[in-house]
């Protein structure tokens, strides 16, 4: 019985905490005056959405890429958990593989020598808009040393939050 009453205490405690969590106060519906937005200067307003399953040396993975078109592509890795992540930008290329305990950050001439690829944004970009995108995902693979087989299984355009929140 002791045991059923700590349990029950400490349910208690935790959903206590919990809803003393909450605000009280309303979130702002629209932007104060002065604060105005510039929409040429935000960031894009959709991201191209990949999900895929891939066979890289035998080991199948699914993955997400979303891409920010002129600005960034992100690509996550996962079977059961995550396996990596990378982010490229206009200048630079973050990988990170935790389960391999191996990270990278630095540039696409950097990136480059590691690949033994050569490749820019605009390349990588390219690959990603182009109809026959697992078909160049899987020869990049290849020249890098990497036998793999790609199929994209969803292709959309969604709306990104941006913030602050903007009336159109």
């Amino acid at each position: 019985m002791k045991s059923r009453n700590r349990t029950l205490l400490a349910a208690t405690c935790l959903a206590l905490l919990a809803a003393s969590c909450r605000t009280t106060e309303k979130l702002p519906t629209q932007q104060p005056k002065g604060e105005e937005t510039r929409i040429e200067l935000q960031a894009p307003r959709t991201l191209t959405v990949l999900n895929f399953n891939a066979v890289v040396e035998g080991i199948s993975v699914n993955g997400q890429l979303r891409m920010a078109e002129d600005s960034v592509i992100w690509v996550t890795v996962n079977k059961i958990i995550e396996l990596g992540r990378a982010m490229a930008t206009t200048d630079s290329v973050w990988v990170t593989v935790p389960v391999a305990d191996r990270h990278f950050a630095g540039t696409y001439e950097q990136a480059a020598r590691i690949a033994k690829q050569e490749m820019d944004f605009n390349m990588l970009q390219d690959i990603v808009n182009a109809p026959d995108a697992e078909r160049r995902i899987e020869a990049l693979a290849a020249r890098m040393g990497f036998n793999a087989r790609v199929r994209i299984t969803s292709r959309k355009q969604v709306d990104r939050i941006t913030f602050p929140f903007v009336k159109q």
